[in-house]
């Protein structure tokens, strides 16, 4: 039997936008607090905007996150998963700045 070694990291910036109504949250790895990294760009003539959900489940990163403001300069680096209930992709946090 042969087994693949996938390679899952991911490292994005923008500004901190926190999310209303479901901020926090609980699964089988534990408990975390999302908010997403806003990315403004320019797109086919116009600009877009883009929210890109992250979860921190570190206490520690939770702490450094309480120190950002909504529009702050952040960058995440961490492994992009998907929700084993609903399928929504997000950055699982392993480092923030």
């Amino acid at each position: 039997m042969r087994f693949l070694i996938w390679e899952n990291s991911v490292k994005i910036s923008g500004k901190v936008h926190f999310l209303k109504g479901q901020a926090e949250g609980e699964t089988g790895t534990g408990k975390y607090v999302q908010f997403a990294v806003r990315q403004d760009g320019e797109w086919e003539g116009g600009t877009r905007r883009d929210f890109l959900v992250v979860r921190v489940y570190d206490e520690e990163l939770r702490k450094g996150l309480d120190s950002k403001q909504e529009g702050d300069d952040v960058t995440v680096e961490g492994a992009l998963r998907s929700s084993r209930g609903s399928g929504v992709n997000y950055v699982r946090c392993q480092s923030i700045a």
